[in-house]
């Protein structure tokens, strides 16, 4: 019950927090790991430390069953919703069960064989579609907070119970799994309709991707070494860290041009 709670408020503070910063950090504010950090963080408290290494080992596998649903929903997205929807979470399943039968046995396994793959294939697919020149952000209602809240706080929630009862790979898998990605092709494909679908795809691949796994592979450090609370807040730094390079990096670039 507490970690669908504090999942739920969490994510909705973050989409909120999205709404109000300035345009250019609010992909740096959304794309910050929310559902995995809260997911490890509960397997942590309610598990032992020795729990921790075979849940994150497996995250890449699990995040790669996400890009699979991302690539299945946009490439139906000119079909309808309910179609795109459907499919997207049978790919994901169909890979989810591909991995949970034939599990890696380390984390640069995971990255190399399960995750590289299907993120070149998804992203190199999804780039050849048309492309919307400019995505108009949808402003997030309450009603569109509450369902993004009530998504993620589930998933978290459904963690904690797998890991407890199926066993922490199970946890792992569902700790990535793509609610708050659903929910976002759901919004903008009611708000703008399929066309954009594509363009919303193609922003899911980046920072998204270096955030999550910088994540996963600082908390396969830090967190038997530091422990739950300060492994997360390493993790978090990282992030902040890698963000800021990014930025920066941005900002050199632009000023070279000129």
């Amino acid at each position: 019950i507490i970690s669908f709670i504090v999942g739920g408020l969490f994510i909705s503070l973050q989409t909120l927090l999205g709404e109000r910063v300035p345009v250019r950090w609010r992909w740096a504010v959304l794309s910050l790991p929310s559902t995995m950090a809260l997911s490890f963080l509960f397997i942590g408290l309610t598990k032992t430390m020795a729990a921790m290494p075979e849940v994150v080992q497996f995250f890449p596998a699990a995040l790669a069953a996400d890009y699979m649903f991302v690539l299945v929903f946009v490439l139906l997205s000119r079909y309808t919703l309910p179609i795109s929807l459907i499919g997207g979470l049978t790919g994901w399943a169909v890979y989810a069960a591909i991995a949970l039968r034939y599990p890696p046995t380390s984390f640069t396994l995971a990255t190399l064989v399960y995750f590289l793959p299907v993120v070149f294939v998804s992203y190199w697919w999804i780039k050849r579609l048309p492309q919307t020149s400019h995505l108009a952000p949808v402003t997030m209602t309450w009603q569109r907070i509450t369902i993004r809240a009530l998504l993620g706080g589930s998933v978290i929630a459904t963690v904690v119970i797998l890991t407890h009862t199926l066993g922490n790979i199970w946890g792992s898998l569902f700790s990535a799994f793509p609610a708050a990605w659903s929910s976002t092709f759901v919004i903008y494909y009611l708000a703008h309709g399929k066309a954009v679908i594509p363009a919303v795809g193609k922003t899911l691949f980046f920072p998204g991707i270096l955030t999550f796994m910088i994540y996963a592979y600082v908390a396969l450090l830090t967190f038997p070494i530091l422990g739950i609370w300060l492994g997360t807040v390493a993790c978090y730094l990282a992030v902040i860290v890698v963000y800021s390079i990014m930025h920066f990096y941005n900002l050199y670039t632009k000023n070279f041009k000129r």
